[in-house]
């Protein structure tokens, strides 16, 4: 089980563009496989962002913060 919080977005962003780099490499060296897996771990990663981004919207709409 993975848990993580809104404290990492930092990390959960580099480590997507990390992972972007990564395929770009590998496309262009013809390596598919690699690109494949890494595509699947950078669509996770956006699902990671996207759901502690709006988790920490939804908190700031429940404080009152704009």
């Amino acid at each position: 089980m993975f848990v993580t919080t809104a404290e990492f977005l930092p990390q959960h962003h580099a480590q997507r563009q990390a992972t972007l780099q990564i395929i770009t490499a590998a496309e262009a060296a013809g390596h598919a496989r690699v690109a494949e897996m890494n595509k699947q771990v950078a669509e996770n990663l956006g699902k990671i962002i996207t759901a502690l981004e709006a988790d920490g919207q939804d908190k700031e709409a429940a404080a009152g913060v704009r």
